[in-house]
């Protein structure tokens, strides 16, 4: 159960956010902007979105009403890979979503989601809190045209299959949706599945059609897109992690002032606290969601528990073979990780 001071300080940052948000409402009123920055997320209601909401409400006072910050949710500005490819672009200032999908621009954004690399969810903040890890991070994407601004980890992947799921051999034979990261691939041919790379709004269909069996997600999207109609059972088998990145468009940022530039990007940095406030936040609340849905989350007996972390332990050392930039990478956030409490 959330603690009363968690609740009071949750109320608090809402406040503050609301009133940080309608102060610059207010003030855009007065005279027009001289620069849009349009941020987007996946889903809505969840650490992603208000991350970005919070954005706004440092940005906008800043600025003095140079930059209005627009906030657009589910997939409003597109698809996962589209609003990235707009970050690129320069037609898309901001997004907030999965860090696998970054992978097709580096591969080495797929390494947060090998399985195990983390203890759990509060323990990947932790790492990710790490400077050196921040500053590796940023130059992954840097030069993509990507300018990072805070990897976060929101979640902690649930898996649905149509008809339910209840121990490992549930995947056998199965399609399930992944976001297109080698680690996925591997994770499911071990056991026994069929990887299906898809963006989220194909995935729904698909799961709601039976085109595909299942998926991997966090509750935020079992619950703000309301696919307990597909299933009331998810699997937790505590693997792998939703790490999901902010990141703005470099070739935008290079339109402002060179004051405004670095605003932008200090502030958005500077969110990363607040950030995992709001992850907190919202696991919480979304799991108490799901289950006023009727949900249930499954777990695996110790056996089997013991089975997945055999069958996963090598995932890393299997990807990255051959590979020595991203076999450095993962070396790196493989050994922050161990030595972080």
């Amino acid at each position: 159960m959330t603690s009363t001071v968690n609740r009071s300080g949750m109320a608090r940052l809402a406040l503050s956010l609301g009133i940080a948000l309608g102060l610059s409402a207010l003030g855009a009123t007065a005279h027009a902007a001289e620069f849009t920055m349009k941020l987007g997320s996946s889903s809505a209601d969840d650490a992603e979105s208000n991350y970005l909401a919070a954005m706004k409400a440092a940005i906008e006072p800043a600025s003095n009403g140079r930059i209005e910050v627009q906030l657009y949710s589910r997939n409003q500005l597109g698809s996962q890979s589209a609003v990235i490819q707009g970050l690129q672009l320069g037609t898309v200032e901001g997004i907030h979503i999965p860090a696998d999908f970054f992978a097709g621009v580096d591969p080495r954004m797929g390494v947060l989601s090998f399985p195990f690399l983390f203890k759990d969810r509060k323990h990947a903040n932790r790492v990710l809190a790490d400077p050196g890890i921040q500053k590796t991070l940023y130059e992954v994407l840097d030069a993509k045209g990507i300018v990072g601004c805070g990897p976060l980890a929101t979640a902690d992947v649930r898996y649905m299959l149509r008809g339910g799921i209840h121990k490992l051999a549930d995947f056998q034979g199965k399609k399930l949706r992944i976001n297109g990261t080698d680690a996925e691939r591997e994770r499911f041919k071990r056991l026994g599945a069929t990887s299906v790379p898809m963006n989220l709004p194909d995935m729904i269909t698909a799961l709601q059609n039976g085109t595909i069996d299942g998926s991997g997600s966090g509750m935020t999207i079992w619950v703000n897109f309301k696919l307990d109609t597909v299933s009331k059972d998810l699997l937790q088998i505590e693997d792998t992690l939703i790490l999901s990145n902010c990141a703005m468009s470099k070739k935008w940022l290079d339109t402002l002032p060179p004051d405004l530039r670095s605003m932008v990007i200090t502030k958005s940095r500077e969110l990363f606290k607040q950030g995992v406030e709001l992850t907190d936040h919202y696991s919480e609340a979304l799991n108490g969601k799901w289950e006023a849905m009727g949900g249930r989350t499954n777990h695996l007996d110790p056996a089997e528990q013991a089975e997945v972390r055999k069958k996963f332990e090598t995932v890393g050392q299997t990807i990255t073979e051959g590979k020595p930039e991203l076999r450095a990478f993962y070396n790196e956030i493989k050994a922050v990780s161990e030595r972080t409490p």
